[in-house]
């Protein structure tokens, strides 16, 4: 069965192929028009992909896509990198959108490294030491997640760890690798592929269920 090109994507792509090679204001001005025109298309793609999620996770109704899609202009006040666009588009799937401080969904399309993500990015502290406790305290429901068939298949852990175990916690615990984690998150790299043949929103749905799991676990610690 041959997959239907979605023609819109593909002009995303290539608009975003372009805005790489033309990071300045003068030239986004001039392809300000196709830029609007390509994130509404994204925005209510991103809005149907909520709408399918919120079937399997009831947290997710009554979100609105315009609070989840990150802007394409990026903060350079601080930072020494001055190019004033990303070169990407981007979405938060959670209750509280873009704001969520909870596990959540992250959808990232940028050619040649489109991926989806989820869990808890740079906790502070606190709420760090929390999900560590969770991790040890219920370590075989957490090993039962990561090692789903399902979960494994899509995927991995990552984000940045300790080198040495946290203060408070076992020195000699076999899972020290799971509580030296600055942060809980799961990565599933696709090819740009993914999102230019058939219905992405229903792919990104389906692969998306599979995390559900993950993001329970680490949001228990908000209803304790």
């Amino acid at each position: 069965m041959v997959r239907k090109v979605n023609g819109y994507m593909s002009r995303l792509f290539d608009f975003l192929n372009r805005l790489a090679m033309n990071n300045n204001r003068e030239w986004f001005h001039q392809n300000k028009a196709e830029f609007d025109e390509l994130r509404t298309l994204w925005l209510n793609d991103v809005q149907r992909l909520i709408n399918l999620m919120a079937e399997y996770d009831e947290s997710l109704k009554s979100v609105d896509a315009k609070d989840c899609v990150y802007r394409i202009y990026r903060d350079i006040r601080f930072s020494p990198n001055k190019l004033p666009y990303k070169t990407y588009f981007s979405t938060v799937v959670a209750q509280g959108g873009r704001k969520t401080l909870k596990g959540c969904y992250y959808l990232h399309v940028q050619p040649g490294e489109c991926g989806l993500h989820g869990g808890i990015w740079c906790p502070e502290m606190p709420l760090l030491t929390r999900l560590r406790h969770e991790v040890e305290d219920n370590i075989d429901e957490f090993l039962s997640i990561i090692n789903d068939a399902e979960f494994k298949k899509r995927y991995r852990l990552s984000g940045d760890s300790l080198k040495t175990m946290p203060k408070g916690f076992d020195k000699n615990s076999p899972y020290g690798e799971y509580i030296k984690m600055k942060e809980y998150l799961v990565s599933m790299p696709v090819s740009d592929d993914y999102f230019l043949s058939g219905d992405w929103v229903e792919q990104v749905a389906d692969d998306f269920r599979y995390m559900k799991p993950f993001n329970d676990f680490l949001n228990y610690v908000f209803e304790v």
